[in-house]
């Protein structure tokens, strides 16, 4: 069963769809954080396709909209790392205490595997990654951020949008270095699309070393493990390996 809501925030709604398992024996949700200038619905459906196997499988999921993007009206002035950390800090909030989930999984891909690292404080039940942008935040700054002029610069995704992104986007990239993965003791699996051209995939490979965390590398995919081009072969093979996964961990 697929329900859109709106968490009411301070200063803004935070849109968020969940999509609860039928099984009564599931307390687990896997909250999944889109990656940089996407959406909950972007990167070639790529969270849908998650979502829609986690619930034939007995796993809810939630999958949100971050500041300014998808069907989040908060200005785009305010994207950057604080408020998205702030929504996955409601997000999580709300499906523990108002859907009664006592299991919370984090699935990051690309940006979204940085804010998932960086949210391990929370009391996740466990940490996926896929494709995560893991380096240091001044070496991603240069590469996702072209030249300022007057605060604000123009992207352009490759979906054919052009969006803005001002300053605060990268000085908060470049600022907020957290290292709460040193605390964090549960399961972490890292996900590594082996022809992954926009993250290279070394810097996942040394992250999973760093913090001898589970793998699993997808020959012949790409960032979005292919989903862009509408074939989901590599979609459906890392998400089969990523519920293989959670039920060996005892999470389900």
């Amino acid at each position: 069963m697929e329900k859109r809501i709106f968490i009411k925030m301070k200063d803004h709604d935070l849109p968020m769809v969940i999509t609860e398992s039928e099984s009564d024996s599931s307390s687990l949700c896997i909250l999944m954080l889109h990656g940089f200038m996407a959406f909950k619905e972007g990167d070639g459906y790529l969270f849908s396709k998650f979502a829609q196997k986690f619930e034939e499988n007995g796993i809810s999921s939630a999958r949100i909209d971050f500041c300014s993007m998808g069907e989040n009206r908060f200005s785009r002035e305010n994207y950057g790392l604080k408020v998205m950390l702030e929504e996955v800090k409601e997000a999580f909030r709300y499906l523990k205490e108002e859907c009664g989930f006592s299991h919370i999984g984090l699935l990051g891909h690309s940006l979204g595997g940085r804010i998932a690292v960086y949210s391990s404080d929370l009391p996740v039940s466990c940490l996926i990654t896929i494709n995560g942008a893991l380096q240091d935040g001044k070496d991603l700054s240069d590469l996702l951020v072209p030249e300022m002029k007057d605060g604000y610069c123009l992207i352009r995704p490759s979906d054919g949008r052009v969006e803005l992104l001002f300053e605060r986007f990268k000085k908060e990239l470049v600022e907020i270095q957290k290292e709460v993965i040193l605390n964090y003791e549960g399961p972490i699996l890292v996900c590594i699309g082996k022809d992954d051209p926009t993250i290279d995939p070394a810097i996942s490979y040394r992250f999973s070393l760093e913090n001898k965390t589970d793998r699993f590398e997808i020959e012949g995919a790409n960032h979005t493990l292919n989903a862009k081009t509408g074939d989901y072969a590599k979609v459906y093979e890392c998400i089969d390996y990523v519920m293989k996964w959670i039920k060996e961990k005892g999470l389900l």
